[in-house]
């Protein structure tokens, strides 16, 4: 997800800066460690919210399938996107990113959406093997 949110920035899309601006959130000035600070609170989010995806789709009793997952991607992905362009982006320390356009708010959507069907990928992976070997042996789980 990460890579997915410094893609649009590469190649000249938009001015999607997320990473240096969570590090610099915690900064409150311009500093070169921004990004590594961003880059290491973005992916440890990243590994805290798999863990809320899942408890949220067991919780409610939803399969444990990549399309359930891709959908609290969906859902978290709007709730970032309002929060973002709306709240965060208008307060944050640094005046550079206060700048935004519509593709900040499309890439952090689409960029929790596919995090969201690779974590259902990573989850069901072990369901989809275990299957697989009961169908090999004749067996119908």
């Amino acid at each position: 997800m990460s890579a997915l949110l410094l893609l649009p920035r590469w190649l000249g899309i938009g001015k999607i800066d997320v990473i240096p601006a969570v590090g610099g959130a915690h900064y409150r000035e311009e500093r070169r460690t921004r990004f590594p600070i961003g880059y290491i609170v973005h992916f440890t989010s990243g590994i805290i919210f798999a863990y809320i995806y899942w408890g949220s789709c067991f919780s409610m009793k939803m399969p444990i399938v990549w399309w359930a997952f891709g959908m609290a991607g969906f859902i978290h992905g709007i709730v970032v996107m309002l929060l973002v362009c709306i709240t965060v982006m208008e307060h944050h320390p640094i005046a550079r990113y206060h700048e935004r356009g519509p593709m900040t708010g499309l890439a952090q959507l689409f960029a929790h959406i596919v995090y969201g069907v690779v974590v259902g990928l990573i989850v069901d992976a072990p369901a989809m093997s275990l299957a697989r070997q009961f169908e090999e042996l004749g067996c119908r789980a």
